[in-house]
């Protein structure tokens, strides 16, 4: 994981984009469109700006998850297992680091656009 502490100010060029927040190094953009919701992260619609296309960007507020121990090593759980999978049919992990100031983790994934897992 990339832990950084440093927020990227929204401005200049990428604010032309319409992104209400971006990645410590300026290539994800995160807009405001929700495309889905969990028990512990909300998916929003986002935007490689190296790669030139949409990405899901999933935030979790830490504030949330520090109830409990397990509910924090859940979610590290999972994200070390996005970073280490290689496959086909499981998207694609890309980044991820701790806002310190809005206190969030963020992580950024390949994003599906259509179908649900049962098709």
């Amino acid at each position: 994981m990339n832990n950084m502490r440093v927020r990227t100010q929204i401005g200049g060029a990428n604010s032309h984009m319409g992104y209400v927040e971006v990645d410590p190094s300026g290539r994800y953009g995160r807009f405001r469109d929700i495309l889905g919701k969990g028990a512990m992260k909300i998916v929003y619609r986002a935007f490689d700006e190296v790669l030139g296309m949409e990405v899901a960007w999933s935030q979790v507020v830490l504030n949330n998850v520090l109830r409990s121990p397990d509910e924090l090593q859940r979610l590290y759980s999972e994200v070390h297992l996005l970073k280490n999978l290689n496959h086909e049919s499981i998207i694609r992990f890309y980044n991820s680091w701790i806002d310190i100031d809005r206190r969030t983790f963020n992580f950024i994934t390949e994003m599906f656009t259509s179908g649900t897992l049962r098709e």
